[in-house]
């Protein structure tokens, strides 16, 4: 009796996984997937709102067999994920947006940041380079700047920190209202070399 129990629920466990593959994801309409990524689609181009993470996730995946080497559909991934609070999950696909191209700046400010929020909220040695390369790729990026920078003071750099901090101040247009915010950190730390952060 026991045997066959276990037959029956062997059955059971493969043709649910059968079914898995063939219909797609749990929880969603029964129909194959290439129905429902059209359907999808149709729902995106007319009530994107309205779709749930499942749904948003589905289509990333699918963006992802569609332009294996592109990696907006993995950072996009990465920012559902972590959305949900699952930031090691949001790791790893902000990292397989960064191994399609290593100068992606959205992936490599989100992946520091995770790191930064899994750790006690210090900025690591990995985010302080995550955030000075995104800063070096585009300054407009001013606030992984700043980090970059605070995370060279949290090593004990302070140098480094107050050479970044100059550098990301003199780069700011003059009307730009953050030279307000970041002159009194500025002049506390007084004149001196300016150097981009991370070089």
């Amino acid at each position: 009796m026991m045997k066959l129990n276990t037959i029956v629920i062997s059955g059971c466990v493969l043709l649910a996984a059968g079914g898995y593959i063939a219909l797609g994801r749990p929880g969603m309409a029964d129909q194959p997937m290439s129905a429902r990524q059209a359907a999808l689609a149709e729902k995106i181009r007319t009530d994107p709102n309205s779709l749930t993470h499942s749904e948003m996730l589905s289509r990333l995946e699918q963006s992802v067999r569609d332009q294996p080497e592109a990696p907006e559909p993995h950072y996009f991934i990465g920012e559902l994920l972590r959305a949900q609070g699952r930031g090691d999950d949001a790791i790893r696909a902000y990292q397989s947006a960064l191994r399609r191209n290593a100068d992606f700046v959205p992936a490599l400010i989100s992946l520091a940041d995770v790191l930064v929020m899994s750790g006690d909220g210090s900025i690591g040695p990995d985010a302080t380079r995550l955030y000075a390369r995104a800063y070096q790729l585009d300054e407009t990026q001013v606030a992984a700047g700043m980090r970059a920078a605070m995370g060279a003071a949290q090593a004990g750099d302070e140098v480094r920190a107050r050479q970044a901090m100059r550098y990301i101040y003199t780069r700011l247009p003059e009307d730009d209202p953050r030279r307000e915010r970041f002159r009194p950190m500025i002049e506390a730390i007084g004149d001196g070399e300016a150097e981009a952060p991370g070089e």
